[in-house]
């Protein structure tokens, strides 16, 4: 005998399938198509329309996130659960959760797919060559007051540093420096080589080991990096510069709007991952974890974030490349949204209150 779905579940199920019917029938497309003509018809400006669109977007699924807030904890635990679990096992759990009628499961769900519908229907709209060609009115709700062409606002200005002369210091004068520290560092590793058989056994001096592979860990990743940093600024040291006003045509593909893009994108997922890394940082000490774990994973999680930064950095500059300008608007508008949100949006949303201290062990016998 099949057991019936909780009520909550069942009106979760249906409440997704109308919302995939919604959106393959062309409903998303034409709200977000409707959004910026509305506000074009307001601002008389594209590029104006195109940012407010995002603030339009957070406003209107604020409410999603409150409830995210208010689902936190149990929506935590879940996501440990399936990380914990297997590839094969996480289609079983979820499916578990919404048999049992997990409220918090459903809700995770359902916004997961709103916001997902959310950014597919608003790269969409950008997608289209509506600046020049008149779009159909079709796309637009009846009360939408619709476009006279040709649009306003479709170049993009923004302000820039343009350096106008630079000094270039002499290689001899970098190189030497960067070899004395390369034998340096050669010398120390080669000095510990030596000395780590003799202080394996040597629990006195276990500090020293563990504050040595610590500080290889940290300048091997770093020393790279900034010895090329560096020198760039090294033989390109700015002298004077002035502000010119950089323009971008909407309706085209811009190479320096993609290179801005590219960079913006990944200067947010480093961003994202560095949030999420101090929010699981405060709640794994919360936990009771020793410090020594918690700054070890974070840092893990770090570099993990820095790679998926410059890897979705490349895939934005590759990717940005086949689409009209507008789009890279439109993303970098997004990503202002979400780096701003702590102080913007995020202050509308009550916090839960969290314990202060982990709580104490259990001493009974």
């Amino acid at each position: 005998m099949k057991r019936e779905l909780p009520l909550i579940s069942t009106l979760g199920i249906l409440a997704i399938i109308l919302i995939g019917w919604w959106f393959f029938h062309g409903g998303s497309f034409r709200l977000y198509a409707s959004l910026f003509f509305g506000l074009y018809f307001l601002t008389q400006s594209s590029w104006i329309s195109i940012i407010l669109v995002s603030v339009v977007q957070n406003i209107i699924l604020l409410p999603m996130r409150i409830l995210y807030e208010r689902f936190h904890d149990d929506i935590k635990i879940f996501e440990d659960e399936i990380k914990k679990s297997k590839t094969d096992e996480q289609q079983f759990m979820i499916n578990k959760k919404v048999r049992e009628g997990s409220s918090a499961v459903i809700f995770y769900i359902i916004n997961f797919v709103l916001v997902l519908i959310a950014f597919i229907s608003a790269g969409r709209v950008f997608l289209l060559e509506f600046y020049k060609t008149p779009i159909e009115k079709s796309f637009l709700y009846s009360f939408i007051h619709y476009p006279e062409y040709p649009l306003k606002g479709v170049i993009f200005h923004f302000p820039l540093i343009h350096v106008t002369k630079t000094m270039a210091v002499d290689w001899y004068w970098i190189a030497y420096p960067w070899v004395i520290l390369f034998i340096a560092l050669a010398l120390l590793k080669l000095l510990w080589r030596v000395l780590r058989p003799l202080l394996t056994k040597n629990e006195k001096i276990l500090g020293l080991r563990i504050n040595y592979n610590r500080f290889i860990a940290v300048t091997g990743g770093l020393v790279g990096t900034a010895m090329i940093l560096i020198t760039i600024f090294l033989r390109n040291i700015p002298l004077g510069a002035q502000v010119v006003w950089w323009s971008a045509d909407l309706a085209e593909q811009n190479t320096v709007f993609n290179i801005v893009t590219a960079v913006c994108t990944g200067l947010a997922t480093i961003y994202g991952g560095y949030q999420h890394n101090v929010v699981e940082a405060k709640e794994a000490k919360i936990k009771g974890i020793p410090k020594e774990i918690v700054d070890k994973v974070s840092r893990a999680h770090m570099r993990e974030s820095v790679k998926n930064g410059i890897m979705l950095g490349l895939f934005a500059l590759w990717v940005t490349r086949l689409m009209p300008s507008s789009h890279d608007l439109s993303v970098l508008a997004f990503e202002a949204c979400y780096v701003l949100s702590p102080v913007t949006f995020d202050l509308l949303i009550p916090k839960k209150s969290k314990p202060l201290r982990p709580p104490e062990a259990d001493t009974s016998p």
